[in-house]
């Protein structure tokens, strides 16, 4: 099981401040445990290691999500709708 790591920062940025996107906590945990779950690039930002990622989540939307690791934890930092690109990218190079 993944343990994430949400506080009052990471949710306000990823499901409050931009709710075109559409995200919930659930949604967002949601993208991790699609088993064609893909990372795409990693980026050292400030000091800290930054992962870009897509998937699936809950309601089989393709999203693209950026996270880092906090201790053993998930820590999302932001998620939205992938672009066409980025859908293609994961259609054609998921495992199933």
């Amino acid at each position: 099981m993944i343990e994430f790591e949400w506080d009052q920062n990471n949710i306000k940025h990823v499901c409050d401040d931009y709710p075109e996107r559409g995200n919930t906590v659930f949604g967002v945990e949601s993208v991790f445990y699609d088993p064609d779950f893909l990372v795409t690039s990693k980026r050292l930002i400030r000091g800290e290691l930054r992962y870009y990622a897509v998937g699936v989540n809950s309601l089989e939307m393709v999203k693209a999500v950026v996270y880092t690791i906090s201790g053993t934890k998930v820590r999302p930092i932001s998620c939205w709708p992938a672009n066409k690109q980025t859908k293609r990218y994961y259609y054609e190079n998921r495992k199933n």
